[in-house]
């Protein structure tokens, strides 16, 4: 599941690390494997941007008809097809205005969710774009456990500063996770899944938007998705004439996940839900974000060809 991230929990502090896997490249360096773990991402478009059920429905047809389908609602997207036509430009803007949040975050953390943490998504974002192709606003990520009722919900920052990411990503907490927007943005939910014609008592009592807010506060994990560069990456090795990942590397990871973690709380302290809501940090650093999202901006115009 998802063989292509490394994940790295710890549940101490309710944060999970990623990275893409190292492996050696034709003349033995240590690399990391991007395309692969490209084509692994882009393998769940279908499931992501149709939901399981629709995706599974086309596929009878042709399992290739369910990709392009997905592929073409996601490329529809008017932020996706800005940042594609923007990122793919001969002279792209240094401002990188794009994707500081958008569809490939959301991709990204479905397949985290998914893949990493075997959470299946409850409502698909994309399939429920507004009349100019807009997705609707709200939560990155809404995805259940059905063993323990919760709902698990994500919001994403692409930045290449892990700072600002951070920032935002607590900004997104005071204004997401609150009363007047819960309602509204429970009521969307609760309204899908009417068109969806899904029948599940216990999660229609949660997402209720007459439900008491504690009661949905109590249920829910609240995932916070960071993407960043990270000169961490360069300290990666691998134990002599091993495959196992080097107590070096790890024991520098685990200080600077604790320290980001630090960082995040410190941001987040005046939030007054705190002893209530169960709030996970999902960080993942990268060697370079613009080069990440131009590669899967490429891989992305490939497919409509």
């Amino acid at each position: 599941m998802g063989k292509k991230t490394e994940h790295y929990p710890y549940d101490d502090i309710k944060t999970h690390c990623f990275h893409i896997v190292f492996d050696l490249d034709k003349n033995g360096n240590i690399c990391q494997s991007e395309e692969d773990w490209c084509d692994e991402v882009f393998d769940e478009i279908p499931n992501f941007a149709l939901g399981d059920e629709k995706a599974r429905e086309i596929s009878k047809d042709s399992p290739r008809k369910a990709t392009r389908h997905g592929m073409k609602l996601l490329y529809e997207v008017k932020e996706i097809k800005e940042a594609n036509a923007e990122y793919l430009s001969s002279n792209p803007s240094s401002e990188d205005k794009y994707l500081k949040r958008g569809e490939f975050g959301e991709l990204i953390l479905y397949y985290l969710l998914k893949k990493k943490l075997g959470k299946p998504q409850l409502i698909s974002k994309i399939y429920f774009k507004d009349s100019y192709n807009a997705v609707v606003h709200g939560f990155d990520a809404v995805h259940y456990d059905k063993e323990s009722n919760e709902l698990w919900i994500g919001e994403s920052k692409f930045y290449k500063d892990k700072n600002s990411a951070l920032r935002e990503l607590a900004d997104d907490l005071d204004k997401h996770f609150n009363l007047d927007f819960f309602k509204q943005e429970f009521t969307i939910i609760s309204d899908r899944f009417k068109d969806l014609g899904i029948q599940n008592d216990e999660i229609k009592d949660l997402i209720d938007p007459d439900t008491k807010f504690i009661s949905k506060l109590v249920n829910i994990n609240v995932c916070f998705f960071a993407l960043f560069d990270d000169k961490i990456l360069q300290s990666f090795s691998y134990e002599q004439e091993t495959d196992k990942t080097s107590q070096d590397f790890l024991d520098k990871l685990k200080i600077s996940v604790e320290k980001t973690r630090q960082n995040f709380d410190s941001k987040t302290e005046k939030f007054p839900y705190k002893e209530s809501l169960k709030i996970h940090l999902f960080l993942f650093p990268v060697q370079s974000k613009y080069e990440l999202v131009r590669r899967m901006h490429e891989k992305l115009k490939k497919e409509q060809s």
